[in-house]
């Protein structure tokens, strides 16, 4: 059975989400330099660290499910099935949105830039995140993210009982494993560079569960920052510290937050195609700072709406179809 929501995960979702919107907003991409250097540029450069926060949050209620729905290796399958019916419908309906933007806006009277195409091999890499593997473009440049994502779950799927195992030592050694991974292979495509932030998030399900003492938890914590200032950045390091206290130790149920933990996902998928198209369509008629603000504030605005209805139309269903999908005692 699915297990039931902690509000501060939640919370944090909505911070995480929110972060990285507006820091595509004030820092994406766009094919003109649309904030100039100073201090909003800056304040939005933080909000890429929502993406290291969504990591811990993974590394923690992945392995808190499986252990409230009593997981056994043996259901393996069921569960990437579930996580697959829950994440992939409004994936899917996202690709699609942005497809048929894509040519839409291309057909827009003053339209600037090369046609916009996408192709079949393309598209078809995204169905099962294949693109790291064969160097293909994202259709959305967040995607990266979900493709670490699901490898995290087919890894987590297998190490559970090992992660949940009732021997500090056993669980000890595959911090130890896992950590020497993320030294080892360091492309940032791939999940064992960016091993020691769902670390932090599988030791906040440990202390959560009863599994470790306050005293391990403090030590494996303090080497775990330590992995993650090697193998990233300190300022990473530190969301991710942040994140895991929080998640630990937090217990605040903000409503405007929550809301933004409910539709985080859908808000994720499609924050940077609807907040590209404001800025880049807008900006041809204000150039001054006020105008910039206003697309800003527009762009968001729009891509908090249509992620409420795509979580409304798509995801909240897939949601209920996931949970349908029982794990057998």
């Amino acid at each position: 059975m699915e297990t039931s929501r902690i509000k501060t995960v939640d919370a944090l979702r909505g911070i995480a989400s929110a972060s990285v919107c507006l820091f595509h907003l004030t820092n994406g991409p766009t094919p003109f330099v649309f904030l100039p250097e100073g201090p909003l540029k800056s304040l939005g450069s933080f909000g890429k660290l929502g993406v290291q926060v969504f990591f811990v949050i993974s590394g923690f209620i992945i392995p808190y499910s499986l252990f409230k729905a009593g997981y056994r290796l043996n259901q393996y399958g069921i569960f990437i099935i579930k996580r697959i019916v829950r994440l992939d419908p409004p994936y899917l309906a996202t690709i699609l949105f942005v497809i048929v933007l894509g040519y839409l806006s291309a057909m827009v009277p003053g339209f600037h830039g090369p046609p916009y195409r996408v192709t079949i091999p393309q598209v078809l890499l995204h169905l099962a995140y294949l693109n790291v593997f064969f160097d293909g473009n994202w259709l959305v440049g967040a995607f990266w993210t979900l493709a670490i994502e699901f490898q995290y779950y087919l890894l987590m799927g297998l190490l559970f009982p090992l992660i949940s195992h009732k021997h500090t030592g056993m669980r000890l050694l595959i911090f130890l494993l896992l950590g020497s991974m993320a030294i080892q292979f360091p492309d940032h495509h791939f999940l064992p560079h960016w091993l020691f932030l769902f670390m932090m998030g599988m030791l906040a399900f440990q202390r959560r569960s009863g599994l470790i003492g306050g005293g391990t938890f403090w030590g494996v914590l303090a080497m775990l920052a330590g992995g993650a200032c090697y193998t990233l950045e300190p300022a990473m390091a530190g969301a991710g510290l942040a994140a895991t206290l929080a998640i630990t130790f937090g217990n605040f149920r903000n409503r405007v937050l929550l809301f933004f933990g409910t539709i985080s996902y859908s808000l994720y998928l499609v924050h940077m195609p609807v907040g590209s198209k404001v800025i880049n369509l807008g900006y041809r008629f204000g150039h001054g700072m006020a105008a910039k603000l206003s697309l800003i504030a527009t762009g968001f605005v729009l891509s908090v709406a249509v992620a409420g209805l795509l979580y409304r139309f798509v995801e909240k269903p897939a949601q209920a179809w996931a949970a349908g999908f029982k794990y057998r005692k």
